[in-house]
């Protein structure tokens, strides 16, 4: 015969502690990035909008990290990388002289017009950040080449049919061990 319990409210035996059950969500955070975001650095730039700061309740929480990112590079490709605090986490294995990213965006190019509008790239990782202090998780973005990439625009953001706007998220929630 199975156990039952049932209960109206349950709370915390220590105040502040809060409740913990392993595998469950503590809280989550989320951003929402609307607004375009340009660049033509080849080196990684913080992408505004793109970061949310979570305080873990306990230090043996994980930290499951979702980016759904809107992006297009110019001509080359973009590459979009993970971060806590200053860390490059959720990082790719290099081999020779390959880029290593977290996530790499759509490439448009003059000749296919079917890709100015870019597009959405996913990545989700799952992070162990081994504190209770608050801890930032941001996005970074590089283009391979000189010509640029945009964050939630199309290659060419005009009002001539061809440009559309999308809109990026970043969501943690900090899961009980």
């Amino acid at each position: 015969m199975a156990s039952i319990i049932n209960v109206d409210q349950i709370n915390e035996a220590t105040s502040g502690s809060g409740v913990h059950i392993p595998g469950h969500v503590i809280q989550v955070l989320s951003a929402t990035k609307t607004d375009l975001f340009t660049s033509t650095s080849t080196t990684n730039v913080d992408i505004t909008g793109l970061s949310v700061t979570i305080t873990p309740k306990s230090a043996t929480s994980k930290i499951f990290i979702m980016l759904n990112a809107h992006v297009v590079g110019n001509d080359a490709g973009t590459g979009l990388q993970l971060l806590r605090g200053s860390t490059e986490i959720a990082k790719a294995d290099t081999s020779g002289s390959r880029n290593s990213f977290t996530a790499i965006g759509m490439y448009s190019n003059a000749s296919s017009p079917n890709t100015y509008d870019g597009g959405s790239t996913n990545a989700s990782f799952l992070d162990s950040p081994s504190t209770t202090s608050a801890t930032t998780y941001k996005v970074q973005g590089r283009t391979l080449s000189s010509n640029g990439f945009r964050v939630n625009g199309s290659r060419y953001d005009t009002d001539n049919g061809n440009a559309s706007r999308g809109v990026s998220t970043i969501t943690v929630m900090e899961i009980a061990q």
